[in-house]
C-alpha cells in the first residue's frame, strides 16, 4: 500500500488537458502528476502527442483547456515566461544555437528583454561543462553540450 504524498511535494498536476493546433484536437484529456524529485518519461510513437504535451504545459500551443498546476499554482492563463519562472522549461531537440559562435557569444548574444533572467554565473554553476567549453565553437560541442547551451 502506498502512502499519498502531501500537496507540498507535488511539482506538477495536469488534469483533463486538451490541446489544439488550429482546428486539430491533438491532446484528449491528459491527466498526470509529478512529485518533487520524481522522474517521469513520456513514451509513444511519432505523432502520439509527447512534444505537444510538453508545449501545452509551457503554453506554447494554439489553444488548451483543462488544468495545469505547477508548485500549486494554476498556470492555464499564464504566459510562457511566467511558467519558466516557476522552474519549468522546454528545450526542443533541434537546439537552436549559433554553431559558428562560441559558448560565451551564444549566451551573451540575446538582448535583455526583461529583468530576472539567469546570469552567466548561474548558468555556469548549473552547467559546469559549458564553463569549461566557453571558448569552444558551437559546432565543436557534443550533442549534450549543445543541448545545455540551448
Amino acid at each position: 500500500m502506498t502512502q499519498a504524498h502531501p500537496k507540498e511535494y507535488e511539482q506538477l498536476r495536469i488534469s483533463g488537458l486538451h490541446a489544439f493546433y488550429g482546428e486539430s484536437h491533438i491532446l484528449h484529456g491528459i491527466d498526470m502528476e509529478v512529485q518533487r524529485g520524481e522522474l517521469v518519461t513520456l513514451l509513444g510513437r511519432n505523432g502520439a502527442g509527447r512534444s505537444t504535451t510538453l508545449k501545452a504545459i509551457m503554453n506554447m500551443v494554439g489553444r488548451r483547456t483543462g488544468s495545469i498546476m505547477i508548485n500549486g499554482e494554476e498556470t492555464m492563463s499564464c504566459a510562457p515566461h511566467h511558467i519558466a519562472r516557476l522552474g519549468v522549461g522546454y528545450c526542443p531537440e533541434h537546439r537552436g544555437i549559433f554553431s559558428g559562435l562560441n559558448v560565451m557569444e551564444n549566451l551573451t548574444l540575446p538582448p535583455v528583454v526583461r529583468s530576472g533572467g539567469m546570469g552567466l554565473e548561474e548558468i555556469f554553476s548549473m552547467f559546469p561543462n559549458l564553463y569549461e567549453r566557453r571558448t569552444s565553437q558551437g559546432s565543436k560541442l557534443s550533442g549534450g553540450e549543445q543541448q545545455m547551451l540551448a
